[in-house]
């Protein structure tokens, strides 16, 4: 690790402004509108690649209960929006995550967090980009071998991500008004075929196989679909990764942060009651390896589901895109504050000279995801992903609690309400979804973090790690600044 004086970013305890790294520039300031940075966080979350990606999961584990586990998933995610909200306006950083509990609980804690949600970019972007080549081999007669393709969208995701970062938000938000209409649509069609006697907030109910009459599901499977849920909703954090590039009022990030979470909530949770309402032979559907392709085909006939699918393919894309984007933004950040091992601080805590993005980190991660595209499955990417996620949202929950204790006194640029109950509800909610996950996944989350934590808890013993950042206070009350360009 590097001692405090190579860090960058926030001042630390002493009040000094930790220098950067020679030669880094920095992030390109005021290159994204407000809008931008939504319709980046939106097509990070993508209601459409979500659903189609952890439906079939849910379903098969909780059966109609899967509507159960999205509405749990939902209260956990606008409880950890909230969080994120305000404990990222304390401490802007594109570090997001790690900045947020860094500063709340420390280098130690912040280092863990860092390992952790870069292990989550080394993986989450394979799972949703070998789920977009498996969508589109099936629309190609005789398939087509969906490792590779996925690794030529990763090498497409890379290569517009090293471009300066305003044309490739402005290519996240053509694509993701794309996927809205074709998730609306979907739904639409779903609604208008409902199932005869369907009852999706009923007695939830599950049958493995076609034609076997349904059984009754307990709370224990509700429980275990609901980390498929919330990684369903994961990505309306993304604002905060882009904080040190947007233009206009800090005030916008956690606000763009809470829109995000209540758009993917209300979209995504229409899109699972409307499929759920559809589904006719719950054995048949569930058994399916695509379920929601079988309810599109049903609902909107074989050319409808065609098209549906084709919406499908570019929407995971987008997704892959914006949520390669953000992960980026740690890598560097996290480098650049001076809290990884000495020379890939050096390496990784730069930017491009033309292009002002941490281009370094992205071949890091396309090094990663290529990889595990090539060589993984996707349910194993899937469960996996939803695991890591899970124990960075109890660190992130834990932090907004600890951060407003200590802050006292200190107001921030985002206040969440209701306090503290929305922390308190994300702890217990994602503590209960860890308990019931698969053993292996949890071994291996709780293992990178036991690691990561006796790594950095060496560091700071022996003074090799930069301090805890000062929150920034919030601007004086007044009007906002107007945002600067075209950019609403």
């Amino acid at each position: 690790m590097a001692d405090a004086t190579r860090a960058g970013g926030p001042a630390d305890d002493s009040g000094t402004a930790p220098r950067r790294p020679d030669g880094d520039g920095g992030l390109e300031r005021a290159a994204l509108g407000p809008l931008n940075v939504l319709a980046i966080a939106v097509a990070a979350i993508s209601p459409t690649t979500s659903v189609f990606l952890v439906y079939g999961s849910g379903l098969g584990t909780a059966g109609t209960g899967v509507v159960w586990a999205f509405v749990i998933g939902a209260v956990i995610a606008l409880c950890m929006a909230l969080c994120y909200a305000e404990a990222g306006g304390r401490f802007p950083s594109a570090g997001g995550c790690y900045a947020i509990v860094r500063g709340a609980l420390g280098p130690v804690a912040g280092g863990v967090t860092a390992v952790l949600f870069l292990l989550l970019g080394l993986v989450s972007t394979a799972s949703i980009l070998v789920a977009s080549a498996t969508y589109l081999s099936s629309l190609v007669p005789g398939g087509l071998p969906t490792g590779w393709v996925a690794l030529g969208m990763m090498a497409l995701v890379t290569a517009l991500s090293i471009g300066r970062v305003s044309p490739a938000s402005w290519v996240a938000a053509v694509m993701l008004a794309l996927e809205l209409a074709v998730i609306l649509v979907f739904t639409g069609f779903a609604f208008a075929h409902a199932a005869p006697g369907a009852h999706p907030f009923g007695q939830p109910r599950a049958a493995r196989e076609a034609g076997a009459l349904p059984h009754a599901v307990g709370l224990g499977a509700l429980l275990t679909a609901v980390v498929p849920a919330l990684f369903a909703f994961n990505g309306y954090d993304w604002p905060l990764y882009f904080v040190e590039e947007s233009r206009g009022s800090r005030r916008a990030g956690p606000r763009a942060v809470v829109v995000a979470a209540v758009v993917a909530v209300v979209v995504e949770l229409l899109a699972v009651v409307a499929a759920t309402s559809a589904v006719g032979d719950l054995g048949r559907t569930a058994s399916d390896a695509s379920p929601l392709s079988l309810v599109a085909r049903q609902v909107m006939g074989a050319d409808g589901a065609k098209a549906l699918i084709a919406g499908v393919v570019v929407a995971m894309f987008d997704t892959g895109l914006a949520a390669n984007l953000g992960y980026a933004r740690v890598c560097y950040a996290t480098a650049r504050d001076g809290m990884l091992p000495g020379p890939l601080n050096g390496f990784f805590g730069r930017t491009s000279a033309r292009s002002r993005v941490p281009v370094r980190a992205f071949a890091f991660l396309f090094l990663g995801n290529g990889l595990l595209c090539v060589c993984s499955s996707l349910n194993d990417l899937v469960t996996f992903t939803g695991v890591m996620i899970v124990v960075v949202y109890l660190l992130v929950a834990v932090s907004a609690l600890v951060g407003r204790v200590r802050g006292r006194g200190l107001r921030g640029v985002f206040r969440m309400p209701w306090w503290p109950l929305p922390p308190l509800v994300a702890v217990v909610g994602v503590a209960l979804a860890l308990s019931r996950q698969d053993g292996r996944d949890l071994a291996v989350a709780l293992g990178v973090a036991a690691l990561a934590l006796a790594a950095y808890a060496v560091a700071a013993a022996r003074g090799r790690l930069p301090g805890r950042p000062a929150p920034e206070p919030a601007p004086r009350p007044g009007p906002e600044p107007a945002p600067e360009g075209g950019d609403v």
